[in-house]
C-alpha cells in the first residue's frame, strides 16, 4: 500500500514537472565545425564534455524556482527545507552565472560550493529535476552527433550518467541500457555488467512478472532493472513510466544486498 502510495505521488509530480515549459532556445551549445571535429572522439567521451551545454542564469532560476514550488506542493514534509534553499541561491548575477555553469559540469559538488549547511536530499531532487528538464532540450540538440548504436558503454554517451533501467529490444533481443537524467538510450553488451564490466550475469525474477529481470552483479554488488520488450505485450514499452512502476523491484534488490550504483552524484552534485 505505501509503494502504490509513493508511486502514484511520483506519477503526481512528473506530470506536474511535464506542464513546464522552457523557451525555445533555452539550451544552447557550440555546434562542431565539420573540418576539425573527429567523429572518433565522439564514443570516447560523452557528448556533455565535449560540447557543454549553456543556459542564460536568468532561465535557469526560472525554472528552478518552479520546480521548487512543484516539490512543495507534491512533497509537502519538504517546504521547510525547499525555502532554506531557495534562500541559500545566490542572487548576484555573476554568482548565478557561476552557479548554472556548474550545474551541468559532471562530478561538481553544487552543495560544497554553496557552503551552507543545506538538506542534501532534498537539494538533490530540487537541482536534479531542473537540470533534467534543460537535459531534455540538449539531448534533442546533440543526439544526432553520437551513435548510440556504437557507444557499448556502461555510462550515458550524452550525459555521462549511469543507467538506471535497461531494455531487451523486441526485434533483435539486444540490450539497451536508460539514463534516468536525460532520458537517452544505447545498446550494450547482451551480458555483463554495465557498472564495472564484469563479464558475469546472473538476474532475479519474480514469479508472474515474467516481463522483468533484476539483473545483478557479484562482483560490484550493483544492480539494473531491465524490461523484456518481447514479453510487453502490443502497449510498447515507456522506460521513464516502467522505473517508477518498478519500485518493488529496487526493493527487492537493496534487501538482498545490492545497490543502485545510478544514484551516484550526476552532474551539478
Amino acid at each position: 500500500m505505501e509503494n502504490n502510495f509513493i508511486q502514484q505521488m511520483l506519477v503526481n509530480f512528473y506530470k506536474e514537472l511535464d506542464q513546464i515549459l522552457l523557451p525555445e532556445n533555452a539550451v544552447t551549445f557550440n555546434s562542431p565545425i565539420p573540418e576539425s571535429s573527429n567523429p572518433a572522439d565522439k564514443n570516447i567521451s560523452p557528448l556533455i564534455n565535449i560540447y557543454p551545454p549553456r543556459v542564460k542564469s536568468t532561465d535557469f532560476f526560472d525554472i528552478l524556482h518552479q520546480v521548487a514550488g512543484i516539490i512543495k506542493k507534491t512533497h509537502p514534509n519538504t517546504v521547510a527545507e525547499i525555502d532554506q534553499i531557495e534562500s541559500a541561491l545566490p542572487v548576484e548575477p555573476a554568482e548565478q552565472e557561476s552557479f548554472v555553469g556548474k550545474a551541468f559540469i559532471p562530478g561538481i559538488n553544487l552543495l560544497a560550493y554553496l557552503q551552507q549547511d543545506l538538506p542534501a536530499d532534498t537539494f538533490g531532487l530540487l537541482l536534479n529535476h531542473t537540470v533534467k528538464l534543460f537535459m531534455r532540450q540538449y539531448v534533442e540538440k546533440v543526439l544526432p552527433l553520437v551513435d548510440t548504436e556504437d557507444w557499448l558503454k556502461g555510462n550515458c554517451p550524452v550525459c555521462g550518467g549511469r543507467p538506471n533501467f535497461a531494455l531487451l529490444e523486441k526485434e533483435s533481443g539486444g540490450r539497451y541500457l536508460y539514463c534516468g537524467l536525460c532520458e537517452t538510450k544505447w545498446r550494450f553488451q547482451r551480458l555483463g555488467c554495465p557498472f564495472c564490466y564484469s563479464n558475469e550475469s546472473q538476474f532475479i525474477t519474480i514469479e508472474g512478472m515474467d516481463k522483468y529481470r533484476v539483473y545483478v552483479c557479484e562482483e560490484c554488488r550493483g544492480y539494473i532493472k531491465t524490461v523484456d520488450e518481447r514479453k510487453a505485450g502490443e502497449d510498447g514499452v515507456n522506460l521513464f513510466l516502467e522505473d517508477i512502476n518498478t519500485m518493488h523491484l529496487d526493493l527487492l534488490a537493496i534487501s538482498e544486498g545490492y545497490f543502485n550504483k545510478q544514484l551516484d552524484p550526476p552532474p551539478g552534485l
